[in-house]
């Protein structure tokens, strides 16, 4: 995949910078968004967190895909000027607290093991 920049915007109230890329694609179907988010990241030389991929287009027959994104300054610009996903917000919280629940069951398994172990042993 070979990418070039076609435009630079900088936004200063937003602190951002809106990018349009051209991605080409040969022989492949058009490129999901991580790879797209792989891609911008390495040619502006900038972290894949203050990246925010906006639009791929892709015209129909062609192999080069259109790309808008995104480049904050920094984590909190992001934050601040993305839209909340609430789907994505509450699936995480339910894994954190799937998680936290699985760390106090092995947490009282755990002992309950322990003194098992040292009884075998004298």
């Amino acid at each position: 995949m070979s990418t070039k920049i076609i435009s630079e915007t900088k936004q200063e109230l937003l602190k951002r910078t809106e990018v349009k890329l051209e991605l080409d694609h040969a022989k492949k179907p058009t490129p999901k968004g991580e790879e797209v988010l792989k891609e911008v990241a390495t040619v502006t030389k900038k972290d894949e967190k203050l990246i925010s991929i906006i639009k791929i287009t892709n015209k129909f027959g062609s192999n080069i895909a259109e790309i808008t994104a995104n480049i904050y300054d920094n984590a909190d610009a992001k934050t601040a000027a993305e839209r909340i996903n609430k789907k994505k917000l509450l699936e995480e919280e339910r894994k954190a607290v799937y998680a936290a629940k699985k760390a106090e069951q092995e947490a009282k398994e755990k002992p309950a093991e322990e003194p098992k172990t040292e009884e075998a042993k004298e």
